[in-house]
């Protein structure tokens, strides 16, 4: 925890000038937009991490490895998105309460994109010029997508299916290609 001094002044209490945080806080859920699952990250360690510029973390939810987004509201509160096969793998639901161990990822930037994808932008150059050019957060978007399939034919169709969209620039809010 953070003790406030002033103005602006935190003084480390807990540790997280070590860049580790650890807390405990219940599941709960959106009820605007999207009504998905979220983890709150405490007011006090929301602005250490928000003054640090981390916005991905890696650690553990009870006990299981994970490695998440900090995703923020308009009202400035902070939290890590919960998707339902993560809330099976840790045992909780809604009202649950969490432990949380996370610290800021050392690589943010990198991107699972599976064997199978992997495969098809070898061979489809202008799909893999285009997704390389992608931010980070989008790449990841579509990874997902492909690797979330449990089939590896699924795996294989989607691939070859987001590889033809970026080629044609027919992904979901493309603009056609200037020529």
């Amino acid at each position: 925890m953070y003790r406030n001094l002033g103005p602006g002044v935190l003084e480390d209490v807990m540790g997280f000038s070590s860049g580790e945080f650890h807390f405990a806080a219940p599941v709960l859920r959106l009820e605007t937009g999207m009504k998905m699952h979220y983890l709150p990250i405490p007011e006090e360690m929301a602005t250490i991490l928000q003054e640090r510029k981390i916005r991905r973390v890696v650690g553990t939810l009870n006990g299981v490895a994970v490695n998440r987004g900090i995703m923020g509201k308009k009202d400035g509160d902070c939290y890590l998105i919960l998707g339902r096969s993560l809330l099976r793998d840790i045992g909780v639901i809604l009202g649950d309460t969490i432990e949380a161990e996370l610290e800021e990822d050392p690589n943010p930037d990198h991107v699972d994109i599976g064997e199978e994808f992997e495969a098809v932008l070898e061979d489809d150059l202008e799909a893999a010029d285009r997704f390389y050019k992608m931010t980070p957060g989008k790449q990841r978007s579509l990874s997902h997508y492909i690797t979330s399939a449990k089939r590896v034919e699924t795996r294989i169709k989607r691939a070859l299916e987001i590889a033809y969209k970026l080629r044609t620039y027919s992904l979901y809010g493309d603009k056609p290609k200037d020529n």
